[in-house]
């Protein structure tokens, strides 16, 4: 008995501690010369509206918990601000960095970390940090990526990427097109589809949008949790987006370029714009495979 008692402090203990940590906490209170200027402020559900007008949306598709709002202060310097969104899990932190990647420049810190003009964003477990400036100069940028550093230090563990990407060819892709999402809104941004969900996207599915190297097309990737689901998309598709086909899931659309789709196991594969059919047959049979 006493073993399991120890046994029981050791290890589940640690664990609910950690899972009751909160935002403000992952926050230094200075970084070179920087102070915390005013209380943080935080935002949960709704109260995202607040804060942002038309950008909070994203955030709440992808199933946001609350934002964590931080200002540091230094004199004659540039404000610091810091927002820590707790995205709940690392499934959701990971697809809002996805709708951000690839307009800056790759930096080591957190996961999936970029930089341009004075903006830092990386995700890491279930957060997603963006810590900025308005105007760069040598000692803001570099406490832009200390308070940066700490934070993702501060989060002790990192976030695993939903197995949907790694079943990508990364040697096809354009990995920085990546976006990964699960609701058709966040999709119909990114290339819009339909005004309606068609695909039946829902919070138990994956969705990632890529490009292509070589033609500069786009897959879409669509994983279900059944076979019935899977069906049941598939016929949506065809019967919405290319009724024409004739139930081939191949089709000329009005920019004369290509759409094909095909249903193999519990996922879809929709390959847009591709520049002639026998293209996009062959990149659908191309990401097939990686399914066998």
């Amino acid at each position: 008995m006493y073993q399991i008692i120890v046994f029981f402090i050791l290890i589940i203990l640690p664990n609910r501690m950690f899972s009751q940590i909160k935002t403000s906490e992952l926050l230094p209170e200075n970084m070179n010369g920087w102070e915390m200027s005013d209380t943080a402020r935080l935002y949960s559900g709704e109260e995202i509206f607040d804060y942002m007008d038309g950008a909070g949306e994203i955030y709440r598709t992808y199933n946001f918990q609350n934002l964590t709002v931080q200002r540091y202060a230094c004199p004659s310097q540039e404000e610091i601000l810091v927002e820590i969104f707790d995205m709940g899990s690392a499934r959701n932190a990971y697809g809002v960095s996805t709708y951000m990647h690839g307009r800056g420049t790759g930096v080591s810190i957190g996961q999936n970390g970029e930089y341009k003009l004075g903006l830092l964003t990386f995700w890491k477990d279930k957060y997603f940090v963006c810590v900025q400036i308005e105007k760069e100069n040598t000692e803001a940028s570099r406490t832009v990526f200390d308070i940066g550093k700490s934070i993702s230090n501060a989060i002790p563990s990192k976030g695993a990427i939903p197995e949907i990407i790694g079943l990508l060819p990364k040697n096809k892709i354009e990995e920085k097109s990546i976006r990964y999402f699960f609701r058709y809104e966040i999709l119909n941004i990114h290339y819009f589809v339909a005004d309606k969900n068609i695909l039946n996207l829902n919070d138990s599915t994956d969705g990632v949008l890529v490009k292509l190297k070589n033609d500069k097309s786009t897959i879409l990737f669509i994983g279900y949790p059944d076979k019935e689901q899977t069906d049941s998309a598939y016929d949506s598709f065809i019967a919405h987006y290319m009724p024409d086909s004739k139930g081939k899931g191949i089709v000329e659309t009005e920019n004369k370029k290509w759409t094909a789709c095909v249903k193999e196991q519990n996922y879809l594969l929709i390959n847009f714009d591709s520049p002639t059919k026998e293209q996009a047959v062959i990149t659908i049979d191309t990401f097939k495979r990686r399914l066998q």
